[in-house]
């Protein structure tokens, strides 16, 4: 029996939709009020409960093998620092100690975004981080590099048997919120459309999903894997994605003096009384940075790949 945390998001369901083709036995925690039809038509057994119930969590973890832990709050930005805590740290906290003490291995999912960013294409950044330029410290960042510390820690202290995987910018099918299709729909609505001066690393979430299951097996513990793809500027993957939705105008890429823009932006949610949201001067600030990774490591001990970008873009669409 497999427990999977984050069971109706983007990953946590490709995840279920793996394990179950592969006929192993999952039982998933599902919030209170989740949409079930990402898991409609799958034989996973539910269990209704958040992170910081740990009555649920033992029961959820009870008679597993292993807790492939994807559940996650995502907001680049600047707020919102404690709530991403109390989920991404905290949350993780407790599934690590149920694990510790049922003796069950647990497969953390972190993100590329806990590691420095990379000085350019030449440099791809590894798993040891070593020779990067610092990530925006945003509240997102800051949560997962901690959470990742804390597993760590585990691992040295209390003989934790665990595994970290750090997916890239992931794209493809089931997709209901959307997660990252929120960035399709927008760059496909735009007529005229500009992209930010930095790059990313994109994957294909059933590729992640593909590893991450066979991380089971094979990954070694107390180790890192990173999880990304094809390492392209945000210019290059919008023109892919306008592409995709029929829509192949030309995309123009935005200079560094839009780090100026973000701390305009700041600047302006400081003064006036509204909600910080998707665009702020974090996130601004991210997409000026290239996220460009190195995936070697998963792909010598885990056979991992991920698909061409265009047809996890198709399929996403």
């Amino acid at each position: 029996m497999i427990f999977v945390t984050g069971g109706t998001g983007l990953l946590g369901n490709n995840i279920v939709r793996e394990l179950c083709q592969r006929g192993l036995p999952v039982r998933a925690l599902v919030r209170k009020g989740s949409d079930m039809r990402p898991l409609a038509g799958l034989d996973v057994e539910l269990i209704e409960g958040e992170l910081a119930d740990r009555e649920q969590l033992q029961r959820g973890i009870e008679g597993c093998n292993a807790a492939i832990h994807c559940a996650a709050y995502i907001h680049l930005g600047w707020k919102n620092l404690e709530k991403s805590r109390q989920i991404n740290v905290e949350g993780t906290r407790g599934v690590a100690e149920v694990c510790a003490a049922q003796g069950a291995r647990l497969l953390h999912v972190s993100s590329v975004d806990a590691l420095p960013t990379a000085c350019d294409a030449e440099h791809l950044i590894d798993e040891s981080g070593e020779g990067g330029v610092p990530n925006t410290p945003c509240s997102y960042v800051i949560s997962k590099r901690e959470s990742e510390a804390m597993v760590d820690a585990y691992v040295r202290e209390k003989d934790l048997d665990a595994v970290i995987f750090q997916p890239g910018f992931m794209l493809g099918p089931h997709d209901w919120k959307p997660s990252s299709g929120k960035m399709i729909q927008e760059v496909a609505r735009l007529k005229l459309v500009a992209a930010p001066p930095g790059g990313c690393s994109v994957c294909d979430v059933r590729d992640v999903a593909n590893a991450i299951v066979d991380g089971i097996g094979l990954a070694r513990k107390g180790e890192h894997y990173i999880l990304g793809g094809a390492n392209m500027t945000y210019q290059a993957l919008w023109q892919l994605m306008r592409e995709a939705v029929g829509r192949p105008t030309k995309v123009y890429r935005l200079g560094p003096s839009l780090r100026w823009f973000a701390r305009a932006v700041d600047l302006g949610l400081g003064i006036l009384p509204v909600r910080e949201g998707d665009v702020n001067g974090a996130s601004i600030a991210m997409g000026c940075l290239f996220h460009y990774y190195d995936s070697s490591k998963a792909a010598r001990e885990l056979n991992y790949h991920s698909r061409e970008p265009q047809v996890s873009l198709n399929d996403a669409w």
